[in-house]
């Protein structure tokens, strides 16, 4: 695997290609990012029924596209980064968004592994069983 993004910069157009596809609710628009074969781990796997890690990008983009149908006004944000040796980088997010008329914030960390320049494996870190605290209005 490569040893990360080349640059923070880089990193910060990834993010924003992220932020551009939940805006739109459609992870799709950040499909090339992923290597054909990216792993994707994530706590939240389990309250879908899904594997602990997924594999392929399809089966990835339809697990996340998933876990945001039905959500509204979604905002993502990265509130931290950095690369890390022999890892690849490291993402605090912010994620907002609406669901049932009520403003929601859930925040996480992302640690991505690369290999030539794409996403080979996406592993989540929070609690998808606390409380998720409200967000004020975009």
């Amino acid at each position: 695997m490569r040893r990360g993004p080349v640059s923070l910069e880089v990193l910060d157009a990834q993010e924003e290609r992220f932020a551009t596809a939940f805006g739109a609710g459609d992870i799709s628009l950040a499909g090339t990012l992923y290597a054909p074969d990216v792993v994707y781990i994530s706590p939240t796997t389990r309250l879908f029924g899904w594997p602990a890690h997924i594999l392929g990008v399809e089966q990835a983009l339809e697990f996340v596209q998933l876990t945001i149908t039905g959500l509204s006004d979604i905002g993502y944000s990265v509130e931290e980064r950095a690369l890390i040796a022999d890892a690849g980088a490291y993402v605090k997010v912010r994620f907002d968004f609406g669901i049932r008329g009520v403003r929601l914030r859930s925040n996480y960390v992302v640690v991505y592994r690369y290999r030539d320049t794409l996403i080979a494996q996406q592993e989540l870190y929070y609690d998808p069983s606390a409380e998720l605290e409200r967000a004020p209005s975009p």
